[in-house]
């Protein structure tokens, strides 16, 4: 027969492990904590130099040995370096010896501050599982060179108006912008006035090589009425033929008589100038400057002109493409 109730309902036994429990997890925490202070390191964190001025780079230096098993992060270009400023990050691959891993980097820092000593403790990142553990090396410290001691008041101002030299630069994008409006607009001129502007173009070429013609037909007449030669009878027929070969676009200079007749559906001009030409060219007949053949060579020039100005009738009447 049970006397106490309790310890016949069974609370006080329950009671009891559970202090049981309690004091075994703090006994394991415990003892854990030398353990983990073994397995886990401080990294290490120095300046490079011990003095410094304002703005001047400085190397911070940050390694960290622990067991190659471990998943270590060092600080990136995020970290709040304050009082510092982050310049540049030097990494190095990690080395492994005998189941101890070194991770190590370099940070190139500057300050602006003008406290006389500034410290900097940087702490890595430790991965595991789930978690994430930041452990940090103790606080290294420069000095700040002071270079202003005294300050005057007011503060004295130099002027310094003298205009610096600078290096002329060519604008290449500026100059590609004109090229593509001058093309643009070149475009636009020639889907614009295009055919006109050949039109024009022809009709010049076509009025130069007529005075051209003209100029030495008139200069070959001239000399055979002064000298009736016949050899200035057939250069003149012989650059009548060439113009004309020139003006139709046909091989003129290369026909007899009859096919230049024929080509002009038997003109009659033509035809009586040619043959009277031909007579006194090769046939002797014309021992000086006759009133016919200086008439035939009239006739050669006056057909000439009427073809040349034929044509630019034609040029200019072309209808646009």
């Amino acid at each position: 027969m049970c006397r106490n109730w309790l310890t016949c309902s069974g609370y006080e036994t329950k009671q009891q492990s559970e202090v049981r429990n309690l004091t075994f997890i703090i006994l394991f925490f415990l003892l854990q904590i030398p353990v983990l202070g073994q397995q886990i390191k401080k990294p290490v964190g120095s300046f490079a130099q011990d003095t410094a001025k304002l703005g001047q780079l400085l190397q911070y230096t940050l390694v960290h040995q622990h067991a190659a098993t471990q998943e270590v992060i060092l600080p990136d270009s995020n970290f709040n370096f304050t009082p510092f400023e982050f310049v540049a990050k030097t990494y190095f691959p990690t080395s492994t010896t005998a189941g101890i891993s070194t991770d190590s980097a370099v940070y190139t820092l500057r300050t602006f501050e003008t406290l006389p000593i500034q410290q900097l403790s940087m702490p890595v990142y430790i991965l595991h599982e789930s978690d994430t553990m930041r452990v940090f090396a103790d606080a290294d410290a420069v000095i700040v060179q002071q270079l202003v001691t005294e300050l005057q008041e007011p503060l004295l101002i130099k002027d310094n108006t003298k205009l610096a030299a600078v290096e002329q630069r060519f604008n290449w994008p500026l100059l590609l912008v004109y090229i593509v409006a001058g093309l643009v607009f070149v475009s636009l001129v020639w889907f614009i006035f295009g055919q006109a502007i050949i039109r024009k173009y022809k009709l010049y070429r076509l009025r130069k090589d007529h005075l051209y013609f003209a100029s030495r037909y008139n200069s070959h007449l001239d000399r055979f009425v002064k000298s009736g030669s016949s050899q200035s009878m057939e250069k003149a027929v012989s650059l009548w033929k060439n113009y004309l070969t020139k003006l139709e676009r046909s091989a003129i200079n290369s026909f007899t008589t009859k096919e230049i007749v024929e080509y002009y559906h038997d003109d009659e001009d033509v035809n009586t100038a040619l043959r009277t030409c031909d007579k006194a060219i090769y046939g002797n007949a014309a021992a000086e400057a006759d009133t016919e053949t200086k008439q035939a060579l009239s006739m050669l020039r006056r057909f000439a002109k009427s073809r040349y100005k034929t044509q630019r009738e034609m040029i200019r009447n072309a209808k646009t493409a």
